[in-house]
């Protein structure tokens, strides 16, 4: 926009930019102003309009900017000022946002969780003493931890690390954990289980590098990990009970009874038996037959 003003043998034009910044000319207007002190004045008064324009303009690009970022206090992206910014992978949903080209939803509504102005995917429960040792994962004063990503096991809108078999356990009625299914999931595995990958095992053994586990899972350091135990003696597990009385026994000996890892005796399909004799094909036998072996009096087998 364009605006001229007349003075006194002056003639004033002043252009508006977008910006509102305003440039200014300064010519005579009539042949009276061409005397040398007069156009002294003249181009006095011209520089001083020029400049008093240029000095009004960028203060107006000044308070603009300024305002620009004030609208704009969270996130900008392509030129767009958006309330939250949450990691999604390149394979995730951004439904009520703009997805960038490294993984980011940009978005003015959370259709998940709010913490600290954020917007975050999963929130789980930890407790006071719990952890939120995982990547991108921040706790709140409350015991929550909020996180973008799972990379384990996702119940509802919450995130776990560990699975564990439920059955009768207790800690499946712990306030940082919950029950889906037959299993329960747990941030931490409870202090009386076992952790091993991403599991939480009632129980543990160790058995050596040679061995390998009758049941359950064996980690590379020689223990079986496994959540059932039928006989459970001095706070380890056993496979088989035996009758011995007061005779002596070459398993661990709890009462009457001999508990035992492996079979001492007849080993047949997994079961162990006190006595294994010849007998013919019309023979009788009081256990398990196979071919012209019987096998009798079987151990009591846990597990």
């Amino acid at each position: 926009m364009t605006i001229v003003h007349e003075l006194p043998g002056l003639k004033s034009t002043c252009t508006r930019t977008v910006f509102s910044v305003s440039l200014c000319t300064v010519t005579a207007s009539h042949s009276s102003v061409s005397k040398p002190n007069q156009a002294r004045k003249l181009g006095r008064a011209s520089v001083g309009l020029s400049v008093s324009g240029i000095i009004t303009g960028i203060v107006v690009v000044i308070v603009v900017a300024i305002l620009f970022d004030v609208e704009c206090s969270h996130y900008r992206y392509q030129g767009y000022c958006y309330t939250y910014k949450t990691y999604v992978g390149s394979g995730g949903p951004c439904d009520s946002g703009v997805k960038s080209s490294d993984g980011y939803c940009f978005s003015t509504q959370c259709g998940h969780h709010v913490y600290n102005g954020n917007c975050y995917k999963y929130k789980t429960y930890v407790g006071s003493l719990g952890s939120c040792n995982r990547y991108g994962a921040v706790k709140s004063s409350s015991g929550y931890c909020y996180s973008d990503s799972c990379n384990d096991y996702v119940i509802g809108d919450s995130c776990y690390k560990y699975k564990q078999s439920a059955g009768d356990h207790a800690s499946c009625g712990s306030s940082t954990a919950v029950e889906s299914g037959d299993y329960c999931y747990h941030m931490s595995c409870p202090a009386d289980t076992y952790a091993y990958g991403s599991f939480c095992y009632n129980y543990r053994k160790y058995i050596g590098g040679s061995s390998s586990c009758n049941v359950g899972v064996k980690s590379y350091d020689g223990y079986c990990y496994f959540d059932s135990c039928k006989y459970l003696v001095r706070g380890s597990c056993y496979r088989y009970k035996k009758y011995v009385g007061s005779r002596t026994c070459f398993g661990v000996k709890y009462g009457s009874y001999c508990y035992y890892d492996y079979c001492p005796d007849e080993e047949y399909d997994g079961n162990c038996y006190t006595h294994k004799r010849s007998v013919a094909s019309w023979g009788y036998c009081s256990g398990v037959k196979v071919e012209n072996y019987c096998y009798s009096s079987p151990y009591s087998a846990g597990y």
